[in-house]
């Protein structure tokens, strides 16, 4: 059950960026965003009934949730989505799941990890692979990848909140509570800037909306719980170092996306990079 729960986790997450391109020239990204976290929050929702999940939490636990809906739900999941609409899907999810080198900067940065002589090569190879995937070895850079990169230093801040926050319940209660928070900030966005939420532009999409929704933004998180408690929290990461090389494979696929070889090159060495900065056992 814990693999079959990783490989449903990994095909699902790693065709965000591919299964939304095709949606970016019928209705807004941001719109998007909001309708598939809405979706995602009804089936977590049921979830959490059907298991009768009692919460307790105090106003200081609700404060982080809040937080960390924003830093999520609406903006790192609202940038993704700017990015693929910008950029390749393919580049979006591998500049995205770089997440793991700014949560190693920033941690170091507070205080809370140390920099090793492995993380400190992994740091290299992931710069050195982003270099190559977003085209700044050619001293340019496009409004997509700067999207991307800032999903993912918002993503980073995100599991770091996260990882230091202490909240007495579990991690489907804690999606619902902070995708809720998430929503209302971009509700409001959305409102203040005057950009309709209407869902009509996704009726002549349903089924690619629908499989997003309830099975990205839903099921996915269902079963990256089922997952983390099979196999435990860090064999589950996993998910996101294989992510990019799953995505571009999809992209090529489906969506007719092309890859040159830097990005080849790129990808590679931001996937290692990623997974010996991740690598929690390492000597000084």
């Amino acid at each position: 059950m814990g693999i079959l729960s990783f490989l449903i986790t990994l095909l699902l997450f790693a065709s965000v960026e591919v299964a939304s391109k095709p949606l970016m020239g019928t209705v807004d990204p941001l719109v998007l965003t909001f309708w598939r976290f809405v979706c995602g929050i009804l089936v977590l929702g049921i979830v959490m009934l059907f298991k009768r999940r009692k919460v307790n939490l105090s106003a200081g636990n609700i404060l982080v949730l809040a937080l960390m809906g924003i830093l999520n739900t609406f903006m790192s999941m609202s940038f993704l989505q700017l990015a693929v609409k910008h950029d390749s899907a393919a580049r979006a999810a591998t500049v995205f799941c770089s997440n793991p080198v700014f949560v190693l900067i920033f941690a170091a940065i507070l205080g809370w990890e140390k920099f090793s002589r492995k993380r400190g090569l992994g740091l290299i190879l992931a710069i050195s692979g982003l270099v190559l995937v977003t085209g700044l070895h050619t001293l340019t850079i496009d409004t997509g990848t700067l999207y991307a990169l800032a999903a993912s230093i918002t993503f980073a801040i995100y599991i770091l909140l996260g990882r230091k926050a202490s909240l007495n319940c579990d991690p489907v209660t804690v999606n619902v509570i902070s995708f809720a928070f998430g929503l209302a900030a971009l509700a409001i966005w959305l409102t203040v800037s005057g950009v309709s939420l209407s869902p009509a532009p996704l009726k002549s999409e349903i089924p690619s909306f629908l499989f997003l929704g309830i099975g990205v933004s839903g099921l996915g998180y269902v079963t990256f719980h089922t997952a983390i408690r099979k196999l435990g929290a860090g064999n589950a990461s996993v998910i996101f170092l294989l992510k990019p090389a799953v995505a571009t494979v999809l992209a090529i696929v489906f969506i007719g996306e092309t890859v040159s070889l830097h990005f080849v090159i790129g990808l590679f060495l931001a996937g290692a990079g990623s997974y010996l900065v991740a690598s929690k056992k390492s000597r000084a």
